[in-house]
């Protein structure tokens, strides 16, 4: 596979140009960040560097994604931190509403915030962070680039398989043998991430089905807001969860 070939010299190229010692690999769960878990894990393997997964447990996550992540970093033997953020997501729905595509704020308080802090304590001129994001993806993401300093992070971010499809993924995880992760078998993504701004009806019915008491909290959570707001809107409307 010559993508294959052509991101894992990439990456051991970037570790070596600029004199990386610790590698940390952003792994949710899903097929991309499981790719870039093990370029990672085989770059840093070949160089003696440094690797370890950081997973964010964003407090709402589908149930079994994070014992999924811990088994998978067994199984590749490769350390890994479990950050969270300082709030959870129900107390902050509380004091600021569900999040919509307008007011996203459960990307930077959820997952950017934690690794931040988490970041603050490395060495950042000899880390590189990796992680699966992909071009094709949406418009924005084609607009970033693929080596630079992270804004939030201040240390070298790298994204391996930018230039990769979904079909290059999956063949990489079949010809690896990995594990997939057993969410997808219900949910197109392997939600570590509940936010509401960008899931469906459809999405949350499939929530209900198989994993009740996540979708209780939602809704108790509408029930709570004196404003009266709902999870989720559609052309300009609120869809009620306890309708569903």
């Amino acid at each position: 596979m010559q993508k294959e070939h052509k991101a894992l010299t990439s990456l051991v190229s970037v570790i070596k140009k600029h004199e990386i010692r610790h590698v940390y690999a952003l792994f949710s769960g899903g097929r991309d960040s499981l790719v870039a878990l093990d370029l990672g894990r085989r770059a840093c393997r070949g160089l003696d560097k440094r690797f370890e997964a950081v997973y964010v447990d964003t407090t709402i996550a589908t149930p079994g994604n994070l014992e999924y992540v811990q088994s998978i970093c067994k199984e590749l033997d490769v350390k890994l931190s479990v950050i969270r953020p300082r709030k959870d997501f129900f107390t902050l729905v509380e004091k600021w509403g569900f999040p919509t595509v307008t007011r996203r704020w459960c990307c930077y308080h959820l997952k950017i915030e934690p690794l931040k802090l988490f970041f603050r304590n490395t060495n950042v001129d000899h880390t590189l962070v990796i992680d699966g994001i992909r071009a094709n993806e949406s418009p924005r993401r084609k607009t970033y680039p693929v080596l630079g300093i992270h804004k939030h992070f201040k240390c070298l971010n790298y994204h391996p398989i930018f230039n990769w499809n979904s079909r290059d993924v999956k063949i990489y995880i079949k010809k690896h043998k990995l594990r997939e992760n057993p969410l997808y078998n219900i949910f197109p993504r392997a939600t570590e991430c509940w936010c509401t701004a960008f899931k469906s009806v459809k999405q949350f019915r499939l929530l209900k089905e198989y994993f009740p008491d996540l979708f209780q909290k939602f809704v108790e959570a509408e029930m709570k807001l004196k404003s009266g707001g709902s999870a989720l809107f559609k052309n300009g409307k609120r869809i009620y969860l306890r309708n569903l």
